[in-house]
């Protein structure tokens, strides 16, 4: 029997009761749960397999005539981490306004509220209006599944805007920093830690390149939505033993960009800052995003979340990447809006929760961005 879209609440303790921690991901059993539920509301459904155990799935009624509005979440949770959780990690508890597990608020509590908004309205008009639903596996890696939509034939399906279910308690998001973080390679020559003039020590060459980045500079203006970009060396490794010369050397570069800063033009800028004793290689690679707050549908966003809510929606902006820029390269430089009803500050925690009551809450923002988007 499909998953019922009926009760967000119970549909958010289903989820986070699914284990799809990355790594390994696993999402491959629970985008088969889900194809079924979406079925159930006439839409046509695809699912892409990305490995063994995982995929995404994409979701859409063919027959509706115009721009699509796309949700778009992510499936895969962060790992719990070593510290002991009070509550059941993968239990789904409701304790008071609180629903407790892994993936509640980032962001299974996101996926739910939408899923059950369309069930709502499809209960409610008989149909739904033209939208498009994503769900990705491996965001949290660096969005993997959403570079991998690039494979698929998707120039039939129109998106008119984005809404990225990420958690920020309910309120509109209009940016994020884009993250390039970079692994940088020394490599020497091994030796006698007695006789380190026959080496070539690979460490020395890694702190030569980190004490460079200390005063690298960006050379571009500040965002007037994102601020500056920012650069932080991470992790640093080295060395065999103590008494060897190490002929090896690596450390981390986690960078957050804004827009207008070209990744590969960045990457080739560092490696030139540090010289060519030090290869760079690229592990994450997600651009900035940022939005026209000009735009009508904006406006009816910020409209539409501070009515259903009662609180006046600042321009805001957060920390973490999405899955969103990678999708405005699939379907153009469309508006796009980050809010779902997870607690920012419970991302990636240990206990992690999500307020039942945003989550409710939600169902009635995306119902009602639903009905606009109909009109």
């Amino acid at each position: 029997m499909p998953l019922s879209l009926r009760d967000p609440i119970a549909l958010t303790r289903h989820l986070v009761c699914t284990n799809t921690i990355n790594p390994p991901g696993n999402e491959g059993p629970l985008v088969e749960e889900l194809e079924r539920a979406l079925k159930t509301l006439g839409l046509t459904t695809l699912v892409q397999s990305i490995a063994p155990g995982r995929a995404n799935l994409l979701a859409w009624n063919p027959s509706a005539d115009g721009s699509r509005l796309c949700f778009t979440g992510h499936l895969d949770t962060v790992p719990l981490g070593a510290a002991p959780w009070v509550q059941a990690p993968l239990g789904g508890e409701v304790i008071g306004d609180r629903l407790y597990g892994r993936g509640a608020s980032d962001m299974k509590g996101g996926i739910a509220a939408f899923l059950c908004a369309l069930h709502t309205f499809a209960t409610r008009f008989g149909s739904l209006p033209p939208v498009l639903v994503v769900l990705t596996a491996g965001e949290e890696t660096g969005c993997e599944g959403a570079k991998r939509l690039a494979e698929l034939d998707l120039s039939g399906l129109d998106v008119g805007a984005l809404l990225i279910g990420e958690p920020t308690a309910n309120q509109c998001v209009v940016g994020h920093k884009g993250a390039l973080w970079l692994t940088g390679q020394a490599t020497g020559k091994t030796a006698h830690g007695a006789m380190p003039e026959l080496g070539d020590n690979a460490i020395y060459h890694a702190v030569d390149a980190i004490q460079k980045l200390r005063q690298f500079d960006f050379c571009t203006p500040v965002d007037p939505l994102l601020g500056s970009p920012t650069l932080n060396i991470g992790t640093i490794t080295g060395g065999m033993n103590v008494n060897s010369v190490p002929d090896t050397s690596a450390f981390t570069i986690d960078i957050r960009t804004v827009c207008g800063l070209s990744h590969n033009e960045l990457c080739g800028r560092v490696g030139d800052h540090i010289g060519g004793n030090v290869k760079l290689s690229a592990t994450v690679d997600v651009p900035a995003l940022s939005n026209d707050l000009a735009n009508p549908w904006i406006r009816q966003v910020t409209e539409s979340v501070a009515f259903v809510t009662g609180e006046q929606s600042a321009v805001r902006t957060v920390a973490f990447f999405t899955d969103g820029p990678v999708l405005r390269e699939l379907f153009g430089e469309v508006p796009a809006i980050v809010i779902g009803p997870g607690e920012p500050s419970c991302a990636h925690q240990t206990d992690e929760w999500c307020s039942v009551r945003r989550v409710h809450e939600c169902v009635d923002i995306y119902s009602r961005l639903l009905e606009d988007w109909q009109s």
